[in-house]
């Protein structure tokens, strides 16, 4: 949930400095630092039925502004589960462990993010199961529509956000 330009520079100094160190798998390290946010993609898509991805950072602008409201966040990616399963595939595939090693930093990053800047640290679902389990409570919000019905909406950093709430036909 940080910014993308964050992760970039992040991955940048990253592959710069580990470099030197690792050779050529500081490439894979900076690439995966911002490819692990690829999820957030799949997200917007299963939520708004829209491919048109110049809708992504009003999605999640709309999203990081309101998350007082209880959204509850899936980043598949950056969940336990995903985790997991590619710590076990670098046992197989040692050349893997760089890329682990870039999820981790990635999750560092925004859960000082999320934690402090936000003042939201269980926005996120850390956890497949804890979202399928939240997910059923009224309590939480968990797609952009449901959000935008919430009174006090905020938009300050959404743009154009009638024109994609018309285009994922929210309104």
């Amino acid at each position: 949930m940080s910014r993308l330009k964050t992760h970039a520079l992040q991955a940048v100094a990253a592959t710069a400095a580990l470099y030197p160190v690792i050779g050529e798998h500081a490439v894979s390290f900076g690439l995966a630092t911002v490819l692990i946010d690829v999820d957030h993609v799949f997200e917007y898509v299963r939520d708004t039925k829209s491919c048109d991805v110049r809708g992504l950072f009003t999605y999640c602008n709309l999203i990081e502004d309101n998350l007082d409201k209880n959204f509850l966040v899936l980043s598949a990616f950056h969940t336990i589960e995903f985790f997991i399963v590619m710590a076990g595939l670098s046992v197989l595939y040692p050349e893997l462990i760089y890329v682990v090693a870039a999820m981790v930093l990635h999750m560092i990053t925004d859960l000082y993010h999320i934690s402090i800047t936000l003042r939201r640290p269980f926005a996120r679902a850390f956890s497949l199961i804890e979202y399928m389990y939240k997910s059923k409570s009224e309590q939480y919000l968990t797609s952009v529509k449901e959000l935008v019905r919430q009174e006090n909406l905020n938009v300050t950093s959404a743009r154009n956000v009638q024109h994609w709430l018309q285009k994922w036909q929210f309104t």
